[in-house]
């Protein structure tokens, strides 16, 4: 069985230039010329023992009341998600949270022969968090990356923060094996 879950913490030399990427986008074009994307992706490869396609990698922005539903994400492999708000920033702040369905056990989107004994899949598995018990979560810490099997039903957390300097900074990267 593949490993569902990997915390890497100090995962990248020079996480400030990926910060200045997101709070500083006139900079970006040449911040990106000295630290490219391409090396996050190779070493999440090494990491994963595969070479891989990154589908999509998009900077996100949660301020605080900014919410994130119970997701997963079907057609990819695994989820990354670096973590680049400052320290003092994300004391204390929990990130990702994953949950299981209370009424069919499941940590992950059901597998085709378990769909068939769920008549309706959207309605089971609605956002109603009683439906839903959170079975762990991975505090938000500078420079770490949480890699996840994208099946797994899971939640970005809640944001905090005001404005760009004080709020939850991550990228998000979804990936295929290949």
């Amino acid at each position: 069985m593949k490993q569902k879950i990997f915390v890497i913490d100090n995962f990248i030399e020079s996480p400030f230039a990926y910060y200045d990427k997101i709070i500083k986008p006139e900079l970006k074009l040449e911040i990106e010329e000295k630290f490219p994307e391409s090396k996050i992706f190779q070493k999440i490869s090494s990491i994963l023992k595969s070479n891989i396609q990154v589908l999509e990698c998009k900077e996100h922005i949660q301020k605080e009341n900014d919410g994130s539903p119970i997701c997963c994400h079907q057609g990819s492999d695994y989820i990354g998600v670096l973590y680049l708000s400052l320290p003092l920033v994300a004391w204390g702040e929990v990130g990702i949270k994953f949950y299981s369905h209370k009424e069919t056990g499941l940590d992950s989107f059901p597998t085709q022969e378990q769909a068939r004994n769920i008549t309706d899949i959207d309605k089971t598995f609605s956002q109603n968090l009683e439906n839903w018990k959170e079975y762990g979560s991975i505090p938000i810490k500078y420079n770490r990356l949480i890699l996840f099997r994208s099946n797994l039903w899971h939640s970005y957390g809640n944001g905090f923060g005001s404005d760009l300097n004080n709020s939850m900074l991550y990228k998000k990267i979804i990936i295929k094996n290949g």
